[in-house]
């Protein structure tokens, strides 16, 4: 460091650092008004602060949020499934039409990132999704050294007030026996909605979410095991026409169920029944009119159809494919079966739902036990 006296009066303060672009000796300096020992220490510690920003610049590459964006992307889109990347493409779309796209991402801050999400009109659920596909990205800037930290890490996706209204009691995400029973009832005496009725029925019996259940073929089950092997998810992306199999979505979600005798009877049904109608036009197994899988939609529909036709017995709880999976988790706890057994059977990756229900139950089975035992006067 070296010291030059100015015409004003003032001391100006240089140091020499090579320059991390060219290799180059460069210059930084300051001003100050005196060259005490404790103005050299200052000029000291604030040239260093100069030259240490100046390299750091060179280690965060100058980028847009834009670019970032389309260079994660690119690199991502390769390892996700069809079905996903179309989920994809529609957040980020979202995101690019929201967001300051041209912001320099190393000048962008926790702030900045937290205003978008504050500003977010959609569902918590929703915008916890803008803020995993930011975090994705940014994460990915850190990898490639574009920036030290990570940004959005601080970030909170702010929570809904939970009101009576939006709270939903356990017990809502699934069937009890006996609405279960009610539903399959008016399934099998509608004759149009019978191939739905075993769906439904089917994913009782076995958790299998609706995707998987649709997408089985006769190739998938293997009557000498009694078992059925659950190796995709249908892929909906290029239209209902189109529809192909395609991978799960993880490790957890490819497994093999041992079915129950109703179980097995049901897809024998479907195994003759198809044969007779499409002359093995089709190998899945359940199948609409035209012999093309069941659309999830029009299963949700069916359903919604035949819980109003119990008219003053309706179920009064949200309706949809899902709940016959969870059901399926309430009945395995009924029966005492292990949680780590139920969660192999369902191939849950995220195990918050199954031990809320689990939980549940098995605590509405402890009651009970209670009472038989009290009313015996033990």
């Amino acid at each position: 460091m070296w010291i030059e006296e100015l015409p004003n009066g003032k001391y100006k303060y240089s140091e020499r650092y090579i320059d991390p672009y060219t290799e180059k000796s460069r210059k930084v300096s300051i001003t100050l008004n005196s060259k005490s020992n404790q103005a050299k220490k200052q000029a000291n510690i604030e040239l260093q602060e100069k030259i240490d920003k100046k390299i750091e610049e060179k280690n965060q590459i100058k980028i847009t949020l834009g670019e970032l964006l389309n260079a994660w992307w690119n690199q991502h889109k390769v390892s996700i499934r069809q079905s996903s990347k179309v989920n994809y493409e529609k957040l980020l779309k979202y995101i690019r039409k929201n967001i300051n796209t041209e912001a320099v991402v190393r000048n962008t801050d926790t702030k900045f990132y937290q205003d978008f999400l504050n500003g977010l009109t959609q569902s918590y659920e929703y915008k916890k999704k803008f803020r995993s596909v930011l975090k994705m990205a940014l994460d990915y800037a850190v990898d490639m050294e574009m920036i030290k930290i990570n940004p959005i890490s601080r970030t909170k996706v702010p929570k809904p007030a939970l009101t009576k209204e939006t709270y939903e009691k356990i017990e809502d995400k699934y069937l009890e026996e006996e609405e279960i029973n009610k539903l399959l009832n008016v399934y099998y005496s509608t004759f149009q909605s019978v191939h739905h009725g075993r769906l439904a029925e089917f994913m009782y019996l076995t958790g299998l979410r609706a995707g998987e259940a649709i997408s089985l073929t006769i190739d998938d089950y293997d009557p000498d095991s009694k078992t059925i092997k659950v190796i995709g998810t249908l892929d909906y992306s290029d239209g209902y026409k189109n529809a192909k199999k395609e991978m799960p979505k993880t490790l957890a979600s490819y497994r093999e169920i041992d079915l129950s005798n109703r179980a097995i009877e049901i897809i024998d049904e479907l195994i003759l029944e198809n044969k007779l109608k499409f002359k093995g036009k089709t190998s899945y197994l359940f199948v609409g009119k035209t012999g093309k899988p069941i659309q999830i939609n029009a299963f949700n529909n069916s359903l919604k159809a035949m819980n109003d036709k119990l008219g003053k017995d309706a179920i009064k709880k949200k309706m949809s494919s899902h709940i016959f999976r969870h059901s399926h988790i309430s009945l395995l706890a009924e029966l005492n079966i292990p949680v780590k057994a139920i969660m192999e059977r369902v191939g849950h990756s995220d195990m918050e739902t199954t031990m809320k229900i689990y939980t549940h139950v098995t605590k509405k089975t402890k009651a009970s036990i209670v009472e038989k035992l009290n009313a015996k006067g033990k």
